[in-house]
């Protein structure tokens, strides 16, 4: 009976301690792991830094809206442009420097090759610090335009075909982690491509993203607006 009792409250101390022994552990690895990323989100911050160039603008027009996105960068896509725009020049460089005799190889690489790479590099390297992206409505047709840097053609779009205007996922709305990759692959992003997109919309079976950089505020004037004009285009057609 007594052995019974002492068995009794033994399972009832187990019961009532190690759950909160486990629970405070499990409090305290997460409380580490957050901390830990915290700590690479404030290092992968240090990738999105660059030249502030930031200016957004839109304003309504008898027919339709202009708006108006300065492009954005990083010190990391700067460097990496800047370089390689150095290869314009390395042709002429190594001819002068190391008296190589040209060559079909040299030719090709150094003149073509690196030409080619040299150009695309200027392209991006003064889009990144003198880009803007150009919208305009009018009568019914969106415009999407570059300025700033060379071989860039505007992109027309009919209202009545666009759909599904919405605002990419904001940082704010992410995890941790997730902050993480997305600071990592901007300059990826940077890189290679001129917008990264902030606000997209639906047009045939396409995702266009358009602007860069908006803050919520921003994203949402900008969605109105175009929402406001799909649908006076809508009425028109009625």
């Amino acid at each position: 009976m007594s052995n019974g009792l002492i068995l009794t409250n033994m399972v009832d101390m187990s019961n009532c301690v190690y759950p909160v022994v486990g629970g405070n552990l499990k409090t305290e690895y997460v409380s580490i792991k957050n901390s830990i990323l915290n700590l690479q989100y404030q290092y992968s911050k240090l990738f999105t830094l660059g030249l502030k160039r930031k200016k957004f603008t839109i304003k309504e027009t008898k027919s339709g809206i202009d708006a108006e996105n300065n492009s954005r960068n990083t010190f990391i896509t700067l460097l990496f442009t800047l370089f390689s725009c150095g290869l314009l020049f390395s042709g002429i460089i190594e001819a002068f420097i190391n008296g190589n005799e040209i060559t079909i190889e040299f030719v090709l690489v150094f003149w073509v090759v690196h030409v080619l790479v040299g150009l695309i590099g200027l392209r991006q390297f003064l889009w990144l610090v003198n880009g803007k992206h150009l919208l305009k409505i009018d009568n019914c047709v969106l415009t999407l335009d570059k300025s700033g840097t060379f071989l860039t053609r505007p992109t027309k779009f009919n209202l009545n075909e666009i759909e599904r205007v919405s605002p990419t996922l904001n940082e704010e709305q992410m995890t941790l982690f997730d902050k993480i990759q997305n600071n990592i692959r901007l300059n990826h992003r940077l890189l290679f491509r001129h917008t990264y997109g902030q606000v997209t919309f639906e047009h045939k079976g396409k995702t266009i993203k358009i602007f860069s950089d908006l803050n919520q505020s921003e994203k949402k004037e900008l969605i109105e607006k175009i929402e406001k004009e799909i649908k006076n285009c809508h009425q028109q057609r009625i």
